[in-house]
Parts: C-alpha cells; sequence; structure tokens
C-alpha cells in the first residue's frame, strides 16, 4: 500500500493570511533565514500568546510555505504586499504547494464539482472525499473528528484564499487570477523547471477554478505586458521568458 503522503497541518494554520503578511512586513532581506526566523520567534512579532502556539505557526506553517524555498519568495512577496489581491494568490500558491492535501483538494475535487456546474461545497463533500484517500492509501485513515476538523481546515483555508466565497456555506467564487499573481505563479513553476507545455497545461491552475481557455488567454496578457512571448501550434506549446527573476516577473506585469 503506498504510504500516507498528506498530514493534518491544515487544521493548525489554514490560510494564516494576517499571520504571512506579519512575517513578510518584519523580514529583513539583508539577514540570513535563521536570523529572521530566530528574531520573529524571540521578539513574538506574530504576536501569539504562548509560545507554543508561535511555534506552530511559524515552524510548522511559514517557514515551509515561505522560507525554505529560498530567499527570493520571501523579497516577492514584500514587493506585492501592496497588492492585496495579488498578495493572497501568491501566499495561496505557496501554501498549496507545500500543504498537499490542500493543494489535492482544490485541484481533483472541487475543480471537477465547479465544473459539472455546482455552486457550493459542504463539510460532508470534504469529509467524504478524506474518506476515500484513506481507503486509496494515500491518507493515514483518520478518525471521524479529525476528518472533520480537516475538512473544516480546506474550507476555511479556500475560502480565505478567495476559491469560495460565505461563511457557514461555502460556494465558489467567479474564477479569477490577477495578472501579478499568474506571472508570479508561472514563474515560480519556470524556476522550478516546468517546460513550456507544463506550465501551459499544470493542473496548478485549477486551484483557481481555471480551465485551458482562461489560462491561454492570461499566457497572452503576459506576452502583452512584455513578460514573455508565448506561441502555440496544436499541442506544440513554447514560452521565452523576457525576466529573470519572480521579482522581475511581478514587476513587469504590474
Amino acid at each position: 500500500m503506498t504510504a500516507p503522503a498528506f498530514t493534518v497541518n491544515i487544521q493548525k494554520g489554514g490560510a494564516l493570511l494576517p499571520d504571512a503578511r506579519r512575517l513578510v512586513e518584519v523580514w529583513d532581506v539583508s539577514e540570513p533565514a535563521e536570523v529572521n526566523v530566530r528574531r520573529v520567534a524571540d521578539e513574538n512579532l506574530l504576536g501569539k500568546t504562548t509560545r507554543r502556539r508561535l511555534d506552530d505557526v511559524l515552524l510548522r506553517c511559514l517557514a515551509p510555505r515561505f522560507v525554505e524555498p529560498g530567499p527570493h519568495v520571501v523579497a516577492a512577496l514584500k514587493r506585492l504586499l501592496p497588492d492585496h489581491r495579488a498578495f493572497i494568490e501568491a501566499a495561496y500558491y505557496e501554501t498549496s504547494r507545500d500543504e498537499r492535501l490542500l493543494a489535492a483538494f482544490a485541484e481533483g475535487p472541487c475543480f471537477a464539482w465547479y465544473d459539472a456546474g455546482r455552486s457550493r461545497v459542504t463539510i460532508d463533500d470534504a469529509t467524504s472525499w478524506l474518506a476515500e484517500q484513506a481507503v486509496a492509501g494515500v491518507l493515514a485513515d483518520w478518525s471521524p473528528t479529525v476528518r472533520i476538523k480537516v475538512g473544516r481546515g480546506l474550507l476555511a483555508a479556500l475560502r480565505d484564499f478567495q476559491v469560495f466565497e460565505g461563511g457557514k456555506l461555502k460556494r465558489f467564487a467567479p474564477p479569477r487570477l490577477s495578472l501579478r499573481g499568474f506571472a508570479y505563479v508561472a514563474f515560480r513553476l519556470h524556476e522550478q523547471g516546468a517546460s513550456s507545455t507544463t506550465i501551459a497545461t499544470s493542473p496548478v491552475w485549477r486551484r483557481w477554478l481555471l480551465g485551458r481557455g482562461r489560462v491561454d488567454d492570461l499566457l497572452h496578457q503576459a506576452a502583452c505586458a512584455g513578460l514573455l512571448t508565448y506561441g502555440s501550434a496544436g499541442t506544440a506549446i513554447r514560452i521565452d521568458w523576457h525576466v529573470a527573476t519572480v521579482e522581475e516577473a511581478i514587476r513587469a506585469a504590474a
């Protein structure tokens, strides 16, 4: 049987957008990551009531999402701080990159439900999917109580990342991804080795409920902004980047 690939971290942290913004605000890009992390912890710059909660948020959630990928990520997020929407989109990408359960839920059942014409997602939908993953061997066989907590964490995170809207009843929000958010995600895929075809057809875009046509439109917009050159003929796709860093990508897309 395949070893469980997912964790319950999403119930501990969720989107954590206020904490993410605070971390990026106080981060000194001239100092090494370990110095920044130690200062944030020692001075309790996230304002947590206990050291245990601080460690959970900082070390188990924020650091894997935003620090471990490299110093360029926080530097790019600093540039996005004034752009509320693009900051959320970039934070969503990094969170779902690290929280594989969130990515799988968004790309898989959520996109399928939206594509099938459904308007909302319930906690029962989430817990049933979690149970199916346990049967498939890709998820630990959690108790019903844990499944409910994790399911609520998934739904709350996707609401905070603007994929859903509403309080107790979660409805699909209109699919949208800003050009700067798209530039951030596309270049992050590129720097991790994704080919032109992989970038254009990646399931990552399903996290925003975007189909192939919407991605194609965003690639054309990015080309018009001078960010890249994009061409396609049948199944052949070519993207030539005109920028060398993710900071340059989001600056070009402004």
